[in-house]
């Protein structure tokens, strides 16, 4: 029966005129026979005849044959005629069904036209879609089958199987097209190694990657399986010369999986490092290209309301959606191919560049995309040579701040004068905070409110807040990790001055301007809030890195147009109410993009740097938050560009004086002017009159100081740096946060204190800046404010002005300078013996040394502000011949002149003071007991500086250093470094020095050092290369630490080519770092040793650097630096004095565990005053039991009260030394003063 069944089958091919049901009913005796195939008495059926059979039935080509064929060949593969079929090759067993399954796979490939369906009857469709879901379903029952005898197989009748599985690719489960790829690594069919490697290549690209309709999953897993081959060794050439990769690329706009498309793009990342340009530039295109699934995606506003007519919706994005937008996909792509271009591949560096500057000012793309885009390109950066790095981060946590792009929405205490301060609440500290936005009260557009728009803002009060798009939280902003370093052929410029020699061939330049003009573009058109914001916030730190932009000078002026403009006619977007920014958040992030500007003053006409000036004259009052910045970049314009700040000066002062009510403006306002004071080439233009507003300006601040103290409320700083822009409910959280509530606290006493003082400080400054003949035209106006009236009535004068009524009476008529006194006194024996006397006059202490025989006398007037030597001697006359002693027995005209005394001390100090005239009592000098007390206590006085002492760290970090032992090891430094030093001070030997070392030892801490001086400030730089290094027995330098760690204030030169860590050189006493770091990193080049030694005088005409302020925690930000500026070599030293100065003083001012400072100058007030009550009461015990002259013989009658009618600061004051007519009634003679008592001068004489 087998043999006549086999016959029938066989014979199909020739006698086509059977019946057809006659062959079906063969085919379908042999599938049953299978099915009972091993029961008894069944017969044995042989395999390869079997085939054979069945192949010939399959030439009908009759699809109700096919699906029964397929039906046996199942039976083949299940029962118990399974042993005999994995016992036989498969080669012809996969033919059959491939040709019996040919109808099903031919039409997923090509589905059926629409006219051949027009013509075809329903009825036959109908049948046709029947048969075509029996025979695939009879072609996934077989797939399953061979899965489960797949370990049975062997290695030929798995590859038979394969060609199966990748004809029938559309019919595979998940897990089967596992088993297929997963052969297809073990065979390694698609490794170029494999002679059929290109057609299983092509298949799996045209079967399983690129169809859509599969599962993504799938797709994954074969774009996986290809990977493996391409990564093998060489086969990536072979990959792009078979065209493989171009292959991918044919849907790649039209796909919709993001999951699949990430995949796809990170294979594709990979594949551009070894791909041939026309491929490369292909596949940079194609990323690039719009992704057509995106145009059916609603463009929604994050906000459920309806948005004015005039405003822009806002794009989905990725934090607003559960993906990433498509274009999105790609664009990282693009990023991470660059990142992998640069070290070696400028050109296709260079491509991709352009294609992102391309997609970053595209509007028809998803915000996400662009700003992936922006991410890449604002974080690109040069070295000093010109090649090209990417930095893994910005420094700009300031302006993201002020955008409210962070989480931590306010940080350190500030005294930033009305923005910052108002991001200080943590939603670490206080998560309800993070659940509210601050909404704008007026919807985008420069006319007033229109009802539509006020009724979207009033909508727009009730909605909840949408989190931003961007960031500066974001785990990673970038797709992978840059580069460690600079590229060595993606250049930013080509150095005209390279030498010849030198190969330029391989170094490839960016076009910075295209990227200039992008931002541009995009400060003047963009209505994307996110894509607005992210410039604003990231275009600052960029201009930092100066030579990034040599080859970009016209779009740089182009540029500093633009903002100026902006800023002039406040053109710039105004952001949306959801934003919770306001347009004076705009303005500050322009002015400092503005401020990083001033370093490319080279550039500029006169007139374009006047414009600078001016714009930040604007902005000082112009907004709320604006103040603190333009006064910050003023300073820098002080330095920078002097003539146009000279020029701007009057309209300068004028806006400072009307906000000088502002306290939390004060000490920038007064830093600023402290600086100014002392750069004479900027103010010399100003006139005398046009100096009094800047008195006025100090007596307002004193004026505000004491109206503050008196109401009680010395913390009055800490009020203002509440938010002002904060809804009641949130400026009640701010005010519930322990922490931050006693950090402010401490710190608004502090800088209270530091603004009161530093005030007397620029009085000072600007008081030595007039000229001699002018000063005492200003003191009558200036004793007179700083007079005031206390709570009973009286005029009081504080210590803080009755020290700057001193310093004033000492340099209105003299402009000597300091004094010293003789080596020895007398200078010769023949003047006779010293007479030596101390009095107390008004708050002075003069000391009167006499020479007895010639007369000759030495005074010292010791006063609050400083100390003066000076002689006196009496011109006497030759003795006429014919005159006669008074007396011939007096000892004074005795020939000896050694022990010859013919004057006293007493009689200088009448000729000085004393007439017929009735002296008030209370003004009478008090003479000083010859006694030890008196001795030492005018020798400690005399220890007292006359100058206000700093002493400042200067810290020098080299190449890759980060470990402070390293640091502090440090011998040497840069040539520029060198330069730095040179003009911080004057290099001065501290063995024997006549000044205050500030602790600094020769014998321990080498023999120089750098110091600096005016009329009122000492700083004494402890700079650590130039203190002995012994490694050996000090391996960890702690002999310069116990100085560096010492200093409130350290200067760190950073040349490491890293960021500098404010823990790196830890110290309880360090508050804050001022780190300088060349504005470009610093190129393989331009490091020591590199280039040969050069004979000339380095030229650092045209070098630039970062200054930024680092304080601890608790610090405020009172520095022009507490965000970097740029500054030029020329300029650094002095910029950066004034700063470790200001922050010194802060420092020893507000440092509460040093107990309360005191000046220089206010301490040697205090002193005096303590040796005159000591005086005061002496005298007055001595008077008492001393019998006088007058009639009743005794003096008690006339006893004067010697102790002047004076108060201390904490209740009053006194007035010591006062110039002008002050109307005081306490510095009047007082009631008890008698004719006799104000002229019985031997009382005080003797």
């Amino acid at each position: 029966m087998v043999s006549l069944l086999h016959t029938f089958l066989l014979e199909t091919s020739e006698r086509q005129d059977r019946n057809l049901n006659v062959t079906r009913g063969a085919v379908d005796i042999f599938r049953d026979l299978l099915a009972a195939y091993g029961q008894d008495g069944m017969p044995t059926i042989s395999f390869d005849m079997l085939i054979d059979s069945l192949q010939s039935a399959a030439t009908r080509q009759d699809g109700r044959i096919n699906t029964d064929i397929l039906d046996v060949c199942l039976s083949m593969l299940q029962g118990e005629y399974t042993s005999t079929t994995v016992q036989h090759p498969w080669a012809g067993f996969i033919h059959l069904i491939l040709t019996c399954s040919q109808r099903v796979l031919d039409a997923h490939v090509l589905p059926v036209s629409p006219d051949l369906a027009r013509q075809t009857s329903p009825s036959r469709v109908n049948a046709v879609d029947d048969l075509h879901s029996n025979i695939s379903a009879n072609i996934r029952r077989i797939l399953t089958a061979i899965d489960e005898l797949w370990p049975k197989l062997d290695g030929e009748q798995k590859l038979n199987s394969s060609n199966l599985f990748a004809a029938a690719h559309s019919h595979l489960s998940t897990s089967q097209a596992r088993l297929y790829f997963d052969f297809c690594k073990t065979e390694r069919l698609c490794y170029p190694e494999h002679s059929e490697w290109t057609h299983f290549s092509r298949e799996l690209v045209k079967n399983f990657i690129l169809p859509q309709d599969k599962d993504p999953e799938v797709r994954i897993q074969a774009l996986g399986t290809l990977d493996d081959a391409y990564t093998s060794s060489n086969a990536a050439p072979l990959f792009d010369k078979q065209g493989l990769i171009q292959s991918l690329l044919v849907k790649f706009t039209e796909e919709r999986s993001h999951h699949f498309l990430d995949a796809l793009v990170s294979f594709l990342v990979k594949a551009s490092e070894n791909c041939n340009e026309d491929t490369f530039r292909l596949l940079v295109e194609t990323f690039g290209s719009h992704i057509a699934k995106e145009d059916d995606v609603e463009q929604l506003s994050p906000i459920a309301a309806p948005a004015p007519s005039h405003s822009t919706p806002r794009p989905v994005s990725s934090t607003e959606g559960s993906e990433a937008s498509l274009s999105n996909v790609a664009t990282v792509g693009l990023v991470r191919i660059f990142l992998r271009s640069l070290k070696d591949a400028p050109i296709n560096a260079g491509i991709i560049y352009e294609k992102l500057i391309e997609i970053a000012q595209s509007r028809s793309r998803p915000t996400d995309s662009r700003l992936t885009a922006l991410k890449l390109l604002f974080r690109l950066r040069c070295d000093s040579a010109g090649s090209i790095c990417v930095i893994p981060a910005t420094e700009n946590e300031f302006l993201i701040a002020v955008l409210c792009r962070t989480i931590d929405l306010t940080s350190r205490p500030s005294v930033s004068d009305e923005s910052t301060s108002e991001r200080t609440l943590k939603t670490e500290e206080n998560p309800s905070l993070s659940q509210v936005g601050r909404l704008s009260l007026k919807e985008p557009g420069s006319g007033p409110l229109s009802t539509s728009s006020a009724r979207a803002t009033a909508q727009l009060r009730t909605l909840k807040w949408t989190p931003p798009v961007w960031t500066f939280a974001e785990p990673k902003s970038l797709p992978e990790d840059p580069p460690p370093f600079a590229s060595a052929h993606t250049v930013a410029y080509l150095n005209s001055n390279m030498p010849e020699q030198l190969d330029q061939g391989r170094k490839i330049p960016l076009k910075i301007n295209l990227w200039l003009e992008t931002i541009i573009s995009l400060f003047q058109q963009e209505k994307d809030w996110d894509i607005y914001s992210y410039v604003l916030a990231h275009l600052g730190p960029q201009l930092i890195n100066r030579d990034l932009f040599q080859s970009a000078i016209p779009q740089i002026k182009l540029l500093r147009s633009v903002l100026c403009e902006q800023i002039k006619n406040e053109s710039f977007l105004e952001p949306l109410g959801w934003t919770g920014v306001k347009k004076a958040d705009i303005a500050t992030c322009i002015l400092d993009s503005l401020t990083m500007l001033i370093s490319f003053h080279q550039h500029f006409a006169k007139s374009e740097q006047d414009e600078i000036v001016r714009t930040f004259i604007q902005g000082i009052g112009s907004w709320e938050g604006t103040s603190r910045g333009c006064i910050h970049a003023l300073s820098v314009c002080c330095h920078e560009i002097p003539l146009s700040v000279t020029k701007a000066l009057n309209p300068i002062l004028d806006k400072m004086s009307k906000i000088i009510t502002r306290s939390n403006i004060a000490a920038h306002i007064l830093e600023f002017l402290a600086l100014l004071a002392r750069l004479p080439e900027v103010y010399v233009n100003l006139r005398e009159q046009e100096i009094r507003p800047l008195f006025g300006i100090c007596v307002r601040f004193i004026q505000t100081s004491r109206e503050r103290y008196k109401s009680g409320d010395p913390l009055s700083f800490r009020s203002s740096s509440l938010p002002s822009r904060l809804s009641g409910g949130l400026k009640e959280l701010a005010t519930t946060q322990p922490t931050s509530e006693s950090i402010d606290s401490a710190n608004a006493d502090g800088l209270s204190r530091y603004v009161y003082i530093l005030t007397y400080h620029v009085m000072v400054f600007w008081f030595l800046s007039l000229k001699l003949q002018d000063r005492v035209n200003h003191v009558n106006w200036i004793s007179k404010r700083l007079i005031f009236t206390d709570e009973h009535g009286n005029d009081v004068v504080d210590e803080q002005s009755q020290v700057f009524i001193d310093f004033m009476q000492r340099v209105t008529f003299s402009d000597l300078g300091d004094t010293i006194p003789f080596e020895k006194f007398p200078p010769s024996d023949s003047d006779g013996p010293v007479i030596k006397r101390s009095w107390i006059v008004g708050m002075s202490i003069v000391t009167i040394e006499t020479a007895g025989a010639s007369g000759l006398t030495q005074i010292t007037k010791r006063q609050a502000s400083g100390t003066t030597y000076a002689t006196y001697q009496q011109r006497t006359a030759p003795v006429l011949p014919h005159q006669i002693p008074t007396y011939p027995v007096s000892h004074s005209l005795s020939d000896d002149t050694s022990s010859r005394t013919a004057i006293f001390p007493s009689h200088v100090l009448l000729q000085m003071i004393a007439t017929a005239m009735p002296i008030p009592t209370s003004m009478q000098p008090i003479p000083l007991p010859e006694d030890d007390f008196t001795r030492r206590a005018i020798s400690s006085f005399d220890r007292n500086d006359i100058v206000d002492g700093h002493k400042i760290g200067v810290i020098y970090i080299g190449e890759g250093q980060t470990k402070e032992a390293e640091i502090l090891a440090n011998e040497a430094g840069s040539p520029d470094y060198d330069y730095f030093l040179s003009g911080l001070g004057t290099k001065v030997s501290i063995k024997d020095a006549k000044f205050n070392t500030q602790g600094l030892h020769s014998d321990y801490d080498g023999e120089y050092t750098y110091a600096w001086r005016d009329r009122v400030t000492e700083i004494i730089y402890y700079v650590a290369t130039m203190m002995p290094t012994n490694l050996e027995a000090d391996p960890q330098c702690v002999n310069k630490k116990r100085h560096i760690g010492n200093s409130f204030v350290n200067i760190i030169f950073n040349r490491s080519n890293l960021s500098f860590n404010f823990d790196t050189i830890p110290s309880q006493f360090n508050f804050v770092n001022i780190v300088i770091s060349p504005a470009s990193r610093i190129s393989p080049a331009h490091r020591p040793g590199f280039e040969h030694e050069s004979p000339d005088t380095p030229d650092f005409s045209n070098t630039f650097y970062v200054v930024k302020v680092m304080t601890k925690a608790d610090f405020p930000e009172l520095s022009p630096s507490a965000i970097p500026k740029v500054i030029s070599c020329k300029n650094l030293a002095a910029f950066v004095r004034i700063i470790a100065l200001n922050a010194s003083f802060y420092s020893m001012v507000s440092n509460r565990d040093s107990g309360e400072h005191l000046s220089s100058w206010h301490n040697r007030l205090r002193e005096i005053r303590r040796l005159r009550d000591r005086a005061s009461a002496f005298v007055s015990g001595l008077e008492s039991t001393t019998d006088g002259p007058s009639e009743g013989g005794s003096y008690s009658s006339y006893r004067r009260n010697t102790k002047p009618v004076i108060q201390p600061e904490e209740m009053a004051t006194h007035a010591a030394g006062r110039s002008g007519t002050v109307p005081s009634s306490e510095w009047a003679p007082q009631a008890d003063t008698s004719v006799f008592s104000g002229l019985d001068f031997s009382r005080w004489g003797r």
